[in-house]
């Protein structure tokens, strides 16, 4: 009975690990598919991209395990476009039904409804033969919803960007599946007000043509939501609230694609006054500093001007370009020390420091009140040289 017990310590699964979601489209959709994945495929007739979400604690609690199991495997099959949803969870041993010397019959966690709770009631599928029926159906059938606003091409495949308005039941109807990506992969993300028609979703599908049909196949590539504040008197600050290009799609340049395309549209905007971003991560920090570099030197945004800048110029910056403060003046910044890279002009690079510690001084002055005037600089100085190493990083990626 011991080893019976003994046992009982190792039915404890990490989610993380044991959450496999998988997009799925009819095989026939994808016509570069290398050999080793037809082989594969030909028995499911699907064509199957898996990956592990990053986070699980929005469903499964902090810890992110659960009690009861051994071998758990937690499989959420999506139709790649239409988001139609199977949950498939197996497992090796159930503690549920296993013997024990303890006085007390332990029980398995649910791991099945917390996820349910979570996923989209209307997509959901019974039965594996429901499901693998939709997914046949929806690579011939299934539209993006909204308004197609952009388009790009990466590696001969063509990919769209459609803009969603909330008042759209349609287009609430498809957030609604896409929504728990979210929790799975931005931290501390929650679900947003969709009855609040001020939000407007941006996606991005790829367009894959179907052999022998004249239709197309469109599977989810990301997505990102941004919401409109009211500024007096007539105006509105939009503000990114989620942004999330899928795993088997990142580091391939969508990201950088939509943001653009947002930007793009915002700029164009004459009722809009500028764009932020509503806790950022460090990956999205850099994407954005090198697409609004990079949009902003195209403009000759920042030609003729040296350090000192004044707040006054600044702000008639951020103005014109629809970037908040922050924003405007870190591009600003980096902006000038890449010109200094070249000029090298050691006179110049005394005065860009001097600028930009002073900004670096305002912006921490009260929570550097209670030291001395020596703690001050060296602070002030320590904080400059890890700006300065961070725009060189930048710079050398733009």
């Amino acid at each position: 009975m011991k080893q019976k017990d003994s046992r009982v310590k190792k039915m404890s699964a990490d989610t993380a690990e044991a959450v496999l979601q998988a997009l799925e489209k009819d095989a026939a959709a994808d016509a570069n598919q290398d050999s080793a994945d037809e082989e594969e495929e030909e028995e499911s007739g699907a064509d199957i991209i898996q990956f592990h979400p990053a986070f699980t604690y929005p469903i499964y609690g902090e810890h992110e395990r659960v009690f009861g199991y051994k071998g758990l495997a937690i499989n959420l099959h999506y139709a790649a476009g239409s988001l139609a949803t199977y949950v498939d969870v197996r497992y090796k041993k159930n503690i549920s039904a296993m013997e024990s010397s303890l006085p007390i019959q332990l029980r398995a966690d649910d791991v099945e409804t917390p996820l349910l709770q979570v996923l989209s009631d209307s997509a959901m599928c019974r039965t594996k033969e429901e499901f693998a029926s939709r997914v046949v159906k929806d690579t011939e059938r299934f539209e993006p919803p909204g308004r197609k606003i952009h388009e790009y091409t990466r590696e001969s495949i063509q990919y769209e960007v459609y803009l969603g308005d909330f008042s759209s039941e349609v287009v609430r109807r498809y957030h609604e599946r896409m929504q728990t990506f979210a929790l799975f992969f931005i931290e501390g993300a929650q679900f947003i007000d969709a009855t609040d028609e001020r939000w407007k979703i941006y996606m991005v599908f790829e367009k894959l043509v179907l052999e022998g049909h004249a239709t197309a196949c469109y599977s989810l590539v990301g997505f990102t939501t941004v919401y409109g504040f009211y500024h007096w008197p007539d105006m509105k600050r939009m503000r990114i609230s989620q942004f999330l290009i899928l795993p088997p799609y990142q580091n391939m340049g969508h990201g950088s694609a939509l943001y653009r395309v947002v930007y793009g549209e915002l700029v164009r905007d004459s009722k809009i006054v500028d764009l932020t971003v509503e806790d950022p991560s460090a990956v999205f920090d850099d994407m954005r500093d090198l697409c609004d570099l990079r949009y902003l030197l195209a403009q000759n945004a920042f030609d003729g001007i040296t350090a000192p800048v004044s707040l006054a110029e600044i702000k008639k910056l951020g103005i014109r370009y629809k970037l908040a403060r922050r924003q405007i003046t870190r591009c600003l910044e980096i902006a000038l020390l890449r010109q200094l890279a070249v000029k090298k002009d050691p006179n110049a690079y005394s005065e860009y420091r001097l600028f930009v510690k002073r900004r670096i001084y305002a912006q921490n002055s009260d929570l550097m009140s209670s030291m001395d005037a020596d703690e001050k600089k060296q602070r002030v100085r320590d904080t400059y040289k890890g700006v300065e190493e961070d725009y060189h990083r930048i710079i050398a990626l733009i």
